[in-house]
C-alpha cells in the first residue's frame, strides 16, 4: 500500500472518530438556541478568521435561506473590515462591528474558530472582544470550536466541541467540522424552514402526514384530578365520537395517518406490551390508520423516542417518506404539541383543560375534538396550497 493511501484511509478513519465523539447533547442544544433566537425576532452573527471566515460567509446563506434567520457576518464587508483593521486595529474589528449592529439580548453570537480565541496567547483577540462585549449587553453565545474550545468555550450558552482525535490535523478536521455541524443545525427539523433545491425536486415523492396522539385524541383517557390516564384493559379502551369519519375525511384530502403514543406504564411495570398491542390490533382494524409508532419508555430513560422529543415522528419520516414541513401533530397535551414543534410540523391541541405544565410555543391552532382538529387541518391544508399555486404561477 502507497504512503499517500496509507494518509487517506488514516484521516479519514480520524473523521470518523470525529463523528463518534461529538457530542450531540450539545448539538440539539444548539438548534433549540437557534429556534428560540428566530421565534424571539433575534438576529444572527457569525465571526470566523481564515478558513472559518469562509465557513461563516456560507452558513449566513444557509442560515438566512433555509432556516429564515436574519444572519450577518462582519467578514463579508470587506470595506468596513479592512478600514477598522487600518485605522483602530486588528483586535476590536468584530467589537466594533457589533456595537454599529447594536447587538441586544435577543441576538446571538456564533462563533467558528479552530481554538476559540485566548487573550493570553494573543490568538483572535478579536473573538475574545467581541465575545466580552456579547455578555456585556446579554446576547446568547453559541461555539462551533476546536481543541478545549478556549475562550468561546468559557462563556458560550452553549458550545459544540470538534473533537482532537491527532493534534496534528486539528485544523483541518474543526473547519471541515464547523461545515458539518452547520449543515446539521439548518437541516434540524426545529430549524429549517426551507426546503434546499435537489431535495425540493423530491418533494412531489414526499406525502403529508397527521400525527395523532392515541389517548385522549382517538380513544378517550381516563381523567384523575385532572389528569389523564390511559386505559388499563380492552374493556377500558372506547374509541371517541367522529374519530373514524374525521380520519377518513383525512385520508380524503391526501394525508397519511399515524398514531404516535407514549405508553410508559409498561417500563414502570403496571401494564403489558400485550395489553397495548390488543388495543393497537383494535385501532388498526377499525380506523384508516397507515402505522402505529410506540414508545415503552418512562423519562427515566432518556430515550429519544418518548415525547416531548420528536422520535416516533422522524422514525415514521424515514419509513414512509413525509414531509413534516406540510404535516400536523393533534394531541391533547403538552408532550405531543412540543414533539411537533421539534419535528417542524404544524400543531393541533385538544384543550381539555388538564391540570398540567403548557406547551413551551402555543399550537398553532386549539380545538375541543379530533373533528375540529381535522376540519381545521383540510383549510389550512387548502389555503397553503392555493398561496403555493399563486406563487409558482407569478414565477
Amino acid at each position: 500500500m502507497s504512503t499517500s493511501n496509507t494518509f487517506t484511509r488514516e484521516f479519514l478513519a480520524e473523521a470518523k472518530e470525529v463523528i463518534d465523539r461529538l457530542n450531540t447533547s450539545s448539538i440539539e442544544n444548539a438548534a433549540t438556541l437557534l429556534a428560540e433566537t428566530r421565534s424571539s425576532g433575534g438576529r444572527l452573527f457569525i465571526l470566523g478568521v481564515g478558513g472559518s471566515a469562509a465557513n461563516a460567509s456560507h452558513a449566513v446563506n444557509d442560515f438566512r435561506k433555509i432556516a429564515g434567520i436574519e444572519a450577518y457576518a462582519p467578514t463579508d464587508n470587506v470595506s468596513e473590515l479592512t478600514a477598522r483593521t487600518n485605522d483602530e486595529g486588528w483586535a476590536s474589528v468584530f467589537e466594533a462591528w457589533l456595537r454599529v449592529s447594536r447587538l441586544s439580548a435577543n441576538d446571538l453570537v456564533l462563533v467558528f474558530s479552530v481554538g476559540g480565541g485566548d487573550l493570553e496567547k494573543n490568538v483572535s483577540p478579536n473573538l475574545v472582544a467581541a465575545l466580552q462585549y456579547a455578555k456585556a449587553v446579554g446576547a446568547k453565545i453559541l461555539g462551533i470550536v476546536g481543541r478545549d474550545g478556549g475562550h468561546t468555550a468559557k462563556v458560550a450558552d452553549v458550545c459544540v466541541i470538534i473533537p482532537t482525535v491527532n493534534p496534528a490535523h486539528i485544523t483541518p478536521h474543526t473547519e471541515a467540522f464547523q461545515a458539518v455541524v452547520w449543515h446539521l443545525l439548518v437541516s434540524h427539523p426545529a430549524v429549517k424552514q426551507q426546503q434546499t433545491k435537489w431535495e425540493s425536486t423530491a418533494a412531489g415523492t414526499l406525502r403529508p402526514a397527521v400525527f395523532l396522539d392515541r389517548d385522549g385524541v382517538i380513544n378517550r383517557a381516563l381523567v384523575r384530578d385532572g389528569k389523564p390516564f390511559p386505559p388499563a384493559s380492552l374493556e377500558e379502551f372506547e374509541i371517541l365520537p367522529q374519530v373514524a369519519s374525521s380520519l377518513l375525511d383525512l385520508k380524503t384530502h391526501g394525508f397519511a395517518l399515524f398514531v404516535i403514543t407514549n405508553q410508559p406504564d409498561v417500563a414502570r411495570g403496571t401494564q403489558t406490551r400485550a395489553a397495548v398491542e390488543g388495543m393497537h390490533e383494535v385501532l388498526a382494524s377499525s380506523l384508516p390508520i397507515d402505522d402505529i409508532f410506540v414508545c415503552y419508555h418512562d423519562d427515566n430513560d432518556q430515550c429519544g423516542c418518548r415525547k416531548p422529543q420528536p422520535g416516533l415522528l422522524l422514525e415514521a419520516q424515514r419509513k414512509h417518506g413525509i414531509d413534516l414541513s406540510r404535516s400536523f401533530v393533534v394531541g391533547d397535551r403538552w408532550r405531543d404539541i412540543d414533539a411537533g414543534r421539534s419535528a417542524g410540523c404544524k400543531t393541533v391541541l385538544i384543550d381539555y383543560g388538564y391540570r398540567e405544565r403548557k406547551p413551551a410555543q402555543p399550537p398553532d391552532a386549539t380545538v375541543r375534538s379530533l373533528r375540529e382538529a381535522a376540519d381545521w387541518i383540510i383549510r389550512s391544508s387548502r389555503a397553503e396550497s392555493h398561496n403555493f399555486e399563486g406563487v409558482s404561477q407569478e414565477r
